[in-house]
């Protein structure tokens, strides 16, 4: 930080101005389309398999530059792929970072675990980390950097809770957006959630399935924007939709009640480990997210050592998915990571 600050008073001394972040607009977007981001992304990305811990091959992605001198890892949430980031991607390395990307096991591009390709499955989100582990340890830091972060998003930020309080790899900083530590649901106690949970488990593993979907969950549908909870942006979310439309092998519908039990798990789990966290830690949260839970976001950040500000940092307003929100959501949270990320160099 000290070396940061040297260097904002020499620029101000000799008036030479400092670059503000620059990321695309809704504007930029609709005139890029899908297809122009396709197109930056077959230039600039190169793209591989690394091994899980467990023999599977998970698909990776890294936009790379000799002369960046910091590195970004960023890790997607449930039901994602690392192909739906590729604007983000963009807007991080245009701003001088090198962006590495993977895709979780059982969606996106990586291998699915059941017949029933549909179904959000996973057997232990213990996979989740070790994956986690596996693809930094294999790609990321096979490549020369100064500086390494970590950005996350929604289910992402569970697993990168997990992994930063076990694992021995050096960071400067690390950055969650919408960390699912709990999910939004209705009132219900914890514990009748629970054996709910176990009931229809246990049911469905009596029926002599591998999975069973859990209560209100069910195969992909490409919902109207106006009937979305993700973003405000109809730009970012058709862009998004296009390309499951466009990919079908990217589609996946809802979770299984075996996923569910397990993400639950991982959210108290990762509270409950917070403690071992020992970098800087921004928490980014949508002031007016239904999908996951913002109390538990709170108790998160109490339970770190080092939370920035005390608290997460909200986004009034906005909606789930910050990085494909509306340009007043998405340019304070993208500007809040850049920066606190410039506080530890």
């Amino acid at each position: 930080m000290l070396t940061r600050l040297l260097l904002i008073g020499i620029c101000l001394f000799m008036n030479v101005a400092i670059a503000a972040p620059d990321f695309t607009t809704e504007s930029e977007l609709s005139d890029l389309g899908g297809s122009g981001l396709a197109a930056y992304w077959q230039r600039q990305a190169v793209q591989g398999q690394f091994d899980s811990h467990d023999g599977l091959k998970l698909p990776y992605a890294k936009l790379f530059n000799s002369q960046h001198q910091q590195a970004i890892i960023l890790v997607n949430g449930r039901t994602e792929t690392y192909l739906k980031y590729q604007e983000l991607a963009r807007d991080l390395f245009n701003n001088g970072y090198n962006v590495y990307l993977y895709d979780h096991r059982g969606q996106g591009l990586a291998p699915r675990l059941l017949d029933d390709t549909q179904i959000g499955y996973v057997a232990d989100f213990d996979d989740y980390v070790q994956d986690l582990e596996q693809f930094v340890q294999q790609i990321v830091l096979q490549d020369p950097v100064d500086n390494l972060y970590l950005l996350s998003h929604s289910m992402g930020g569970t697993i990168s809770a997990l992994w930063l309080s076990q694992t021995r790899v050096r960071l400067q900083a690390a950055a969650l957006s919408s960390p699912m530590m709990g999910i939004y649901h209705k009132p219900l106690p914890r514990w009748l959630v629970n054996g709910l949970l176990t009931l229809f488990d246990n049911g469905c593993r009596w029926l002599n399935h591998s999975a069973c979907y859990a209560p209100g969950q069910a195969t992909y549908q490409d919902e109207p924007f106006k009937d979305n909870v993700l973003t405000h942006s109809e730009v970012r979310y058709q862009v998004f939709r296009d390309l499951y439309e466009q990919q079908p092998q990217l589609q996946l519908g809802g979770a299984s009640v075996h996923w569910l039990k397990q993400a639950l798990l991982a959210g108290d789990n990762a509270i409950h480990q917070a403690g071992r966290i020992t970098i800087p830690l921004l928490v980014l949260q949508a002031g007016n997210d239904v999908v996951v839970d913002n109390t538990a976001q709170h108790t998160f950040c109490q339970a770190l050592a080092h939370c920035d500000g005390g608290q997460p940092k909200v986004i009034k307003n906005a909606s789930h998915e910050l990085f494909i929100e509306r340009d007043r959501y998405r340019r304070p949270a993208l500007e809040a990571v850049l920066s606190f990320f410039a506080q530890y160099p």
